[in-house]
């Protein structure tokens, strides 16, 4: 937008300069024109008055001299015809008198009619004057003078004019641009930027962001209060509904214990093996109760959560992590590999990767079928860095140094087409997988910490079969170097 309205303004200042620049260059070029003609009209009343003794007399020799003198001070052309069109003096040699503008001046002339003045000569327009003046003596018509002067002179002119002309359109509208239109343009666009800014920021989450509305045009700074009352509108609405979820979740807590401990109580009252089966069924649920109200907990605490992102050093926390299921893995009897290579950092929320890989390590072991599991690290370039539209919802904007793929794969069942769309959602649970424990929190918790921290959570197909889970979080600039310390 900002070279658009540069533009436009450039045409219209373009326009303006033109406009106010062509009369004045043709001002110039018709006085220049008219100062030749002037001396034209006097040579050829000289000529003219000259011309009638020697037509009378019949002595053209002092005519004739004249004539030559004229024509090689002047470049010019000069004839003397009589009455009858016959010529009687030329210099410096024939005139064709048939040429259409000759013939018509001559007649114009022999008709004792003034001559036409001639019209504006442009640089580019090589034609020469052509005047003719009639030779008259005692109210009678001897003949007439026709003097045809090239137009160098006048079009040199003309053209050292125009050209001046031409630099100072050019260097006032490099002024106007540079010292009026850029800043006025600047001035005007500072709120859209900025509106531009903070829309992208609110679809990052960051609710609370404002603009400025004190600088841009009235229509802008009401539009930017307008933008500011929708951004708290928009943080009030999503801090009760965090709220809400959080003190739900809180309150919940007390009378779900109370009603557990009173349902484990009830297990010495019940002596019948299918009450005591359902009894235990029912201690089970609460605590699938308990567990899913922890989990919207911690997503509510994840949501309202202001963390900085900080450098964390992948390869050792998802060696760690791996280590740390281990165990786990060999219990189970699943072939666990890993692929880290050292030193590799990036930018994320505290304790993010370490909650994401729990949560991915105990899906691949709950859901992978027994199957290999495999971890891997590597650096990976930016897919966006040339996305002209920005970056994409959850995206951090300083991904300049690339990003850092960390990608747990099994080689199970995995999901279809139809579930890989709704996977991370929240309580989504496949139909497959009903049986299995679980909430259908865990992915939906692990994209809000992902995302919040400038990442992106990507469930893909494994090939030939399986899931493969990537969490793509941006790489850590590199630490500066110590200088060496001199011994």
């Amino acid at each position: 937008m900002h070279r658009r309205l540069l533009v436009i303004v450039c045409a219209l200042v373009a326009g303006l300069i033109v406009a106010l620049s062509v009369p004045l260059v043709r001002a110039t070029a018709d006085r220049t024109i008219q100062t030749s003609f002037t001396g034209r009209v006097q040579d050829s009343a000289w000529f003219a008055d000259m011309a009638a003794t020697a037509l009378e007399t019949g002595r053209t020799a002092r005519l004739q001299a004249a004539a030559d003198r004229y024509t090689g001070l002047y470049d010019s052309q000069v004839a003397v015809v009589d009455a009858d069109r016959e010529t009687t003096v030329v210099a410096p040699h024939p005139i064709d008198l048939e040429e259409p503008h000759v013939r018509s001046a001559l007649l114009q002339a022999l008709a004792d009619r003034p001559p036409e003045r001639p019209s504006v000569v442009w640089p580019w327009d090589d034609r020469p004057f052509i005047h003719a003046d009639a030779i008259k003596r005692d109210g009678h018509i001897l003949g007439a003078v026709l003097i045809v002067s090239p137009t160098d002179r006048a079009r040199s002119e003309v053209a050292d004019y125009l050209t001046l002309v031409v630099l100072g359109s050019l260097t006032a509208l490099a002024i106007v641009l540079i010292a009026v239109a850029a800043p006025v343009v600047r001035w005007v666009l500072r709120p859209v930027h900025e509106l531009d800014r903070a829309t992208h920021e609110v679809a990052l989450g960051r609710l609370k962001t404002h603009v400025s509305d004190r600088a841009g045009a009235p229509e802008l700074r009401r539009l930017a209060n307008s933008f500011n009352a929708m951004a708290d509108s928009m943080h009030a609405s999503q801090e009760q509904q965090r709220a809400f979820v959080a003190q739900a979740s809180h309150q919940l807590r007390n009378p779900l214990t109370a009603l557990r401990l009173r349902v484990e109580n009830l297990e010495d009252f019940v002596n019948d093996p299918q009450g005591l089966h359902e009894l235990h069924s029912a201690v089970e649920e609460a605590d699938r109760f308990g567990q899913m109200l922890d989990g919207l907990l911690r997503m509510a605490r994840a949501e309202a959560s202001e963390a900085e992102r900080t450098p964390v050093d992948v390869s050792a926390v998802v060696a760690h992590r791996a280590d740390a299921w281990r165990a786990a893995f060999d219990a189970e009897g699943v072939i666990f590999t890993t692929r880290i290579p050292d030193g590799i950092s990036a930018l994320s929320l505290p304790e993010c990767l370490d909650q994401t890989l729990d949560t991915l390590l105990d899906n691949a072991l709950k859901f992978g079928d027994g199957s290999p599991v495999d971890i891997c690290v590597k650096h990976a370039p930016d897919t966006h860095s040339h996305d002209t539209a920005g970056p994409p919802h959850g995206r951090a904007a300083d991904t300049e140094y690339g990003m850092v793929e960390v990608t747990v794969q099994d080689q199970g069942s995995g999901l279809t087409t139809e579930e890989l769309a709704q996977a991370g959602g929240r309580f989504w649970r496949s139909t497959r997988h009903q049986n299995v424990p679980g909430t259908g929190l865990g992915l939906a918790l692990t994209r809000i910490l992902v995302e919040a921290g400038g990442g992106e959570l990507h469930l893909a197909a494994a090939q030939p079969h399986g899931l493969n889970a990537t969490v793509r979080l941006p790489a850590a600039p590199p630490a500066p170097a110590t200088p060496a310390v001199a011994p």
